[in-house]
């Protein structure tokens, strides 16, 4: 029997009872219409997400001393970094590169003390690669010019600047240790500010970075250099590929590449096992499809008994009619799943540009999130497509397996 017979008898048998073909169909087009709609709410969401906190703090990749991730100290640096700057940004896949350094301080005002951490950051480069400027609640943000008294400029966080009663335009005073051994104190003029008392910034100090290399005697060193990408989801691949390219180098002074999940792995981790328990919700969806599809089958099959025992009688092979209970199973889904798609085309659309407004606003590295989004991809379309099918085949196998075993002279007996 050819395969274009096959399929027309397929399509034969499904229109036999009509009323049963189309209420199974629709719980097919029902939960591919959910999964589409669940796994683009759900990966667009964590997208806008892990678009803006890596941004924002970690980048997409990082290159620091071997050990600096596992064990950062003030003396795990990167030395001559304007070097490595010039030959990253080279690579096509590269966006920006910003320096920072970071280390802890004691801060003063004017009659109290705190610690805090202090960051040393290119004020140029450092609007181009995060969101710090876009949370500043008073003041401005800096530049690396040294004000007529001889002073520097500082940012510092909202929570840290009640602590120590300062405001913009106040004095500032760090203390902490040189990398040299030596003491490191300085004044620092207060020019802004930054977010309120829930800001993941809230007890950091922000320094120009030539301030702070002074501050941390770190002569041409960083910490870190944090590197945007065109695709943070590449940031894995992209790693490597830096960390083979720039291989001489990186030995020579015992650095690596490393990407945001490495960087902030115990938020990567979160984020996964999140989504692992999000996946219970589109497990009953596909179950509620499989009782639907079983329940169909079994049918067909009781209703067709004396069918199945002709074909074998006149010589169909067991294997030929397994495969026929099979294909119409599936050709069943593929119909459905078109159908769903046509109508989750333009939801998803609509939930991608317009999106969901939560009841109330999340908020994710200091920016606030109105809304759930979803994301227009291959995948959001083909991943349902392929469980519901062979979510459906599977669950027709079984039934398959009884129709193909049936014994000819018992089965013609209910003609």
């Amino acid at each position: 029997m050819s395969l274009p017979l096959t399929v027309k008898l397929a399509m034969r048998n499904l229109r036999r009872n009509r009323r049963r073909t189309i209420l199974t169909g629709l719980s097919m087009f029902g939960g591919y219409i959910l999964l589409v709609l669940s796994l683009s709410l759900q990966d667009g969401s964590y997208d806008s997400v892990l678009r803006t906190y890596t941004r924002d703090h970690s980048g997409h990749i990082q290159l620091t001393q071997a050990q600096y991730l596992d064990q950062p100290t003030l003396y795990r640096t990167v030395h001559d970094y304007q070097t490595w700057i010039e030959r990253i940004e080279q690579l096509p896949f590269v966006r920006q590169v910003t320096p920072r350094i970071q280390a802890a301080a004691l801060a003063y005002g004017t009659d109290k003390a705190a610690p805090a951490i202090v960051y040393g950051i290119d004020p140029l480069r450092e609007q181009q690669t995060s969101y710090l400027g876009q949370k500043i609640s008073q003041g401005h943000f800096f530049s690396s010019d040294i004000n007529a008294d001889g002073y520097s400029q500082a940012m510092i966080g909202y929570s840290l600047a009640r602590q120590l009663q300062l405001a913009v335009n106040d004095e500032l005073v760090l203390i902490s240790q040189g990398a040299d051994g030596s003491m490191a104190n300085d004044v620092y003029i207060v020019s802004a500010i930054i977010g309120d008392h829930d800001a993941p910034e809230r007890l950091n100090i922000y320094l120009p970075l030539h301030a702070a290399q002074q501050f941390f005697v770190l002569p041409d060193q960083v910490h870190r250099l944090v590197i945007l990408t065109h695709d943070y989801r590449q940031a894995e691949p992209q790693s490597r590929t830096l960390n083979t390219q720039l291989a001489t180098g990186l030995q020579s002074q015992q650095l690596r590449f490393s990407p945001w999940q490495d960087i902030e792995h115990e938020f990567y981790r979160t984020m996964q096992a999140d989504k692992q328990g999000n996946v219970i919700s589109m497990y009953i969806v596909v179950f509620l499809v499989c009782l639907g599809v079983l329940n169909t089958i079994l049918m067909n099959i009781l209703e067709r008994t004396g069918e199945f025992g002709v074909l074998k009688a006149i010589g169909t092979s067991p294997w030929r009619i397994y495969l026929q209970i099979l294909l119409e199973t599936l050709l069943l889904a593929l119909l459905s799943c078109i159908a769903g798609l046509i109508i989750a085309l333009p939801l998803n659309y609509y939930f991608t540009h317009v999106g969901i407004a939560l009841a109330e606003p999340m908020e994710v590295s200091g920016l606030v999130f109105e809304k759930m989004t979803g994301i227009m991809t291959l995948g959001i379309f083909a991943d349902p497509v392929i469980i519901i099918c062979l979510a459906s085949v599977a669950v027709a196998m079984i039934p398959a397996i009884r129709a193909a075993r049936l014994v000819p002279l018992d089965a013609m007996r209910r003609l």
